[in-house]
């Protein structure tokens, strides 16, 4: 088998794996929410509709910022058909965008993105998309513990996971300044080698992102979107049971410090974000079975449909892929006759 053969099989290898990741998250997903059949068969339709329909415009939040970063070098239907699989693949790597870094870059590379702006680029995306996370993190939890809103008032609920995304945010953003101030010294050996590698590429990444935020498009507003429709789904699905509605500043503040159990290295933090979620809302005063109905049916919407479109959009791309390594072999032969028959003088 010839060099180019034997990548085309791996390739196909390394889609059909992730395409198993996909169904068996997807699988996991159903099973938990199947436990408690019963309990959900009161459930409003309209509300899960609405639901889903939150969870779709999330996406078309990611897409936009997807096609900003990324639109230089992708084609647009090409763009929305790796966004949708990059999206998908954050969510079934475990340590989730972190890790989905690697496979989206290696995606672009392939498609004729140069390899300097891959990684930078797949790191500027991650930033941008989880900013509106950490920023409405640190804002809502000074104002809840100040208890200028109904809520959970104390620090540990409040102030200090806001000062840990202020933190995050502040040290991500001056990393740059940092970075210059330490480059004249030595270069340092393995393993500080490597954590310095990882730390100018990180470093690459928030100046690409500081350089799309200057430029002020509006599809930079997609970040907030993907974010704030897909906390909306969460709210839909409290709805939707008729069970405890708790305060919206209650119900952001559980999503967003719940969620941040999806970096763990668990695929799609399964077990992880449910767990801190409905921890979180009865530290909150939320009922356990109210909260546990409501976040399971959240996670069946918002791990479910992006699965779905990242499938159908990697298949999408699989058969794309084959189309043009087939191409030249079909024109090859009329070639060749062409050759064959040369036109009279």
């Amino acid at each position: 088998m010839g060099p180019r053969p034997a990548r085309w099989a791996w390739r196909r290898a390394l889609a059909l794996a992730i395409l198993a990741l996909v169904a068996g998250a997807v699988l996991a997903t159903v099973s938990n929410a199947a436990a408690i059949t019963e309990r959900l068969s009161n459930g409003r339709p309209a509300w899960l509709i609405l639901a889903t329909g939150f969870e779709l415009m999330s996406a078309v939040g990611f897409l936009l910022v997807f096609q900003l970063v990324f639109g230089e070098w992708l084609p647009r239907r090409i763009a929305l058909r790796v966004g949708l699989a990059v999206r998908a693949a954050a969510i079934v790597v475990p340590a989730g965008g972190l890790l989905a870094i690697g496979a989206g870059a290696r995606a672009l590379r392939n498609r004729g993105m140069p390899t300097a702006k891959t990684g930078p680029r797949m790191i500027a995306l991650l930033l941008i998309t989880n900013a509106p996370n950490l920023i409405v993190l640190g804002l809502l939890g000074v104002v809840l513990g100040s208890g200028l809103l109904n809520g959970p008032h104390g620090p540990a609920l409040t102030t200090i996971p806001a000062a840990a995304a202020v933190s995050v945010v502040g040290t991500t953003a001056l990393l740059p300044t940092f970075s210059h101030q330490r480059r004249k010294r030595r270069p340092l050996k393995f393993p500080h080698g490597v954590l310095r590698a990882v730390a100018a590429q990180l470093e690459l990444g928030v100046i690409e992102a500081r350089a799309l935020l200057r430029g002020r498009s509006w599809k930079l507003l997609g970040a907030l979107a993907a974010y704030a429709f897909d906390n909306a789904v969460l709210w839909a699905t409290f709805k939707a049971f008729g069970h405890s509605h708790p305060p919206i500043a209650t119900l952001m503040m559980a999503y967003l410090i719940g969620s941040t159990a999806g970096a763990l290295p668990i695929p799609g933090g399964i077990g992880a974000v449910e767990g801190g979620m409905v921890g979180l809302f009865v530290l909150y005063g939320a009922p356990a079975i109210c909260a546990g109905i409501a976040v399971l049916a959240y996670r069946a919407i918002s791990n479910g449909l992006p699965l779905a479109l990242g499938g159908a959009a990697l298949v999408a791309l699989g058969r794309a892929s084959a189309d043009r390594r087939s191409q030249p072999a079909e024109d090859e032969p009329s070639s060749s006759a062409r050759n064959m028959n040369p036109q009279p003088a």
